[in-house]
Formats: structure tokens, sequence, C-alpha cells
């Protein structure tokens, strides 16, 4: 049987060879950092992407009602398209957003109405949404257009 007894200096040699040095360390956790700034920088851009995505469609959604609301008034071609011309004009008003404190995004709604053709008789109808992206700052339009004849 043979027993071996190592000395203090043998010992750290060993441990020095097993250790990391202290660049090792350093480029480590500079290569940590850059991925969890990285991964933060993604979570921040797909929340903002994911505001934006809920505004456009809130926005879109309210140009839509306006447009509705024009396309339903009673248009009968012998009193020509000054029935549909009286509901041009500018509305403001809230995107239908969920708000928490008092965070609301305002809009401005622009209806125009053109007739386009006497005969047949056909109008232009045009929404548009305007709003701004709130906290990134940005103003959006959104339009919806559609083209009607009148009720026969």
């Amino acid at each position: 049987m043979k027993i071996e007894r190592r000395t203090g200096t043998a010992r750290n040699q060993r441990a020095g060879q097993a250790a990391f040095t202290l660049i090792e360390v350093t480029f480590a956790a500079a290569i940590a950092a850059m991925v969890l700034a990285g991964m933060f920088q993604g979570y921040n851009l797909s929340g903002r992407r994911t505001q934006f995505s809920a505004c456009n469609l809130a926005a879109n959604a309210v140009a839509m009602r306006q447009l509705e609301q024009v396309v339903a008034a009673d248009w009968e071609p012998t009193y020509g398209v000054t029935t549909l011309l009286t509901l041009s004009g500018t509305q403001t008003g809230n995107l239908c957003l969920p708000s928490a404190q008092g965070n609301v995004v305002n809009c401005t709604n622009i209806t125009t109405v053109n007739q386009i053709s006497t005969i047949p008789p056909y109008a232009m109808i045009e929404v548009q949404c305007i709003w701004t992206f709130p906290n990134y700052g940005g103003t959006y339009t959104n339009t919806v257009a559609v083209l009607r004849a009148p009720n026969e």
C-alpha cells in the first residue's frame, strides 16, 4: 500500500489550474449582460408593437363605426346628395381601449362625402381617423372609404 502525501504547493497548483481567470469571468459577465439587455429590449419591443396594434385596430373600428353611420343615412336620388353631404365634418373622441389612471388615446374623425357621378348617382364616403401613439409619439391616420348608391 502506497500512501502519498501532498504538500500545500501541489494542491495550490492544481486548484489554480481548475479555476477561471479574472478575464474569463469578466467576459462571461459581459456576455450575460448583453444577453439580458437583448432579452429586455425584445420584451419592450414586443410590448410596444402590441400596444400599437391595439391602437391601430381601435382606430379602424372607430372609423368603421362612423362610416356605417353615414352609409345608413337615407339618400333619395331625387333630392341629390345633399342629405349625405350634411354628414360630412369633424368629430373628436377617444379610441375604444381599456384605460387605467386616465390613460386614454384621443382621436379625430374627418368624414368627407363626394358625389362621384350623377348618372348613375354614386357618392364616395371617406372617414379618416387620426390618432397619436401614446408615449412613443407619431401621428397615424386610418382611412376607410366606400362607394354608395342611393336608396331605390
